[in-house]
């Protein structure tokens, strides 16, 4: 991350992640390099997801990654979704001229996805549930 709390704000807001504030390191007093925190997903005592945000870099990605392995999060309603994202000026990549693909895997299912980038142009996944 470049900027913890510009990320920070990003990964509640958008995503729905609390931080754990027990695992926060505040280096220097101003979230300067080296500087570490921790988000959830679902109860504290019970989190089906944990996120790490490391600041280790002075700006966001330029040009834009062009490959690389994402993660990816699975929602029910992906236009909705993806509605909800273009509400709150999130950065979404067109592929091809698609913004929403489709796949169909070797056992014929069908999903569709969508990527989209976190303030320093990290590559997320959104991915329709199956």
């Amino acid at each position: 991350m470049s900027d913890i709390l510009k990320s920070k704000k990003f990964y509640e807001k958008i995503l729905g992640f609390n931080t754990d504030d027990r695992y926060t390191l505040n280096s220097g007093g101003n979230y300067g390099a080296d500087s570490f925190m921790q988000l959830y997903l679902g109860p504290k005592d019970r989190s089906i997801c944990t996120l790490g945000l490391y600041k280790d870099i002075d700006k966001p990605f330029n040009p834009l990654p062009q490959t690389g392995t994402t993660p990816t999060f699975v929602v029910n309603d992906i236009e909705a979704t993806l509605d909800y994202f273009r509400s709150e000026k999130v950065v979404i990549d067109e592929i091809d001229g698609q913004i929403i693909i489709s796949n169909t895997s070797d056992k014929g299912y069908t999903d569709h996805f969508f990527f989209f980038r976190d303030p320093d142009n990290n590559s997320l996944v959104i991915r329709q549930d199956i």
